[in-house]
């Protein structure tokens, strides 16, 4: 059974579907007149849907005396839109899209709680409360990517600490086949650009000893934002970038968040049928970070050496002076 609020989205959205299907049916203009009357719906009701549209992307020119034409599609990752480029078989086959929310991340997790399907996303084109780890603020703006996909793997509870990586992998493969930026993975859950960060992934876990009941997986991309509005304190932690700062012009986020969620998937197969070593070799060869001097911040101290590997836990493992430590928690500095 869906909950009342999901229950209403799904409808509203049909009612959008359906009114941008009459003005893709038109070559050229429509009145709203006859809008209004094929649609079955008010002068005023259409008035609304053309404004919502516009604000979702979607390009309407009006005429007076002439009505209304669409000129050009959104690149927004709009639900009716993603069903019609996504080839998955569960990631994204449910959204649940929202033009301001506090954090996608609750909104998934209470979705969770209430047995929402594995492979649904909650969408926000900006966030008010955004977080990533260790409880910090994740400023949110529109025009970045924010969504959070809830995941009911079958995997060992232990396994689960590889689902950030997953994550991270599926990202970093997308940002390059959707902008051809030579994205890198920094752990243990930045995905980078030039040294500077353009993504982050935050896990949410519900488990118990011996399987994993949900987790929910946060993903936030700095696609279309200018990055000095994203600069809060970053002493001993890297500085920011987004994708269209690196471009110089606005990334799809349709296309990218597509991609996105069709490596998610591709790659959480491959965890639950190869296991934790295969997501850990896919890691390992979109980092730079290996072999570099790398300093680790955690609970009051600090750890440092050489990044030497990931073990199969996802921990980093720094050779130190005193021998080899696994890291599984922290903020770490790189030196390039």
């Amino acid at each position: 059974m869906e909950p009342v609020g999901m229950a209403r989205t799904l409808a509203g959205d049909r009612r959008i579907v359906e009114f941008l299907d009459l003005l893709r049916k038109n070559a050229d203009y429509a009145s709203g007149q006859s809008l209004a009357k094929k649609a079955g719906i008010s002068r005023s009701a259409v008035w609304k849907h053309i404004r919502r549209l516009r604000r979702l992307g979607y390009r309407i020119e009006s005429l007076h005396g002439k009505g209304y034409k669409l000129e050009g599609d959104t690149e927004y990752p709009v639900p009716w839109e993603l069903a019609r480029v996504l080839k998955t078989s569960h990631m994204g086959k449910t959204v649940i899209y929202r033009e301001s929310a506090q954090s996608t991340q609750n909104l998934a997790i209470a979705l969770a709680e209430k047995q929402g399907a594995h492979g649904t996303a909650v969408i926000a084109e900006q966030q008010t409360g955004g977080r990533g780890r260790l409880k910090r603020k994740w400023l949110s703006p529109k025009g970045g990517i924010w969504i959070s996909v809830i995941l009911r793997p079958s995997i060992p509870t232990a396994t689960s600490t590889l689902l950030p990586f997953v994550a991270a992998v599926a990202v970093c493969d997308a940002v390059r086949e959707a902008t051809g930026l030579d994205a890198t993975l920094k752990w243990p859950n930045d995905v980078m650009v030039k040294g500077k960060k353009v993504a982050g992934i935050l896990l949410d876990l519900s488990a118990e000893a011996e399987a994993v009941n949900y987790a929910v997986i946060g993903i936030g991309i700095n696609a279309n934002v200018e990055s000095k509005k994203l600069h809060l304190d970053r002493e001993g932690r890297p500085a920011i970038t987004s994708l269209s700062d690196e471009l110089g012009h606005p990334v799809n986020r349709l296309q990218l968040t597509g991609l996105m969620l069709e490596r998610l998937e591709q790659y959480l197969v491959l965890l639950e049928e190869k296991g934790p070593a295969t997501i850990v070799a896919l890691w390992r060869k979109r980092s730079d970070m290996l072999g570099r001097q790398a300093s680790v911040a955690q609970q009051g101290k600090v750890v440092s050496g050489t990044a030497k590997d990931i073990g199969d836990d996802g921990s980093l493992i720094i050779a130190t002076a005193a021998g080899d430590v696994n890291v599984v928690s922290g903020d770490v500095t790189v030196s390039y």
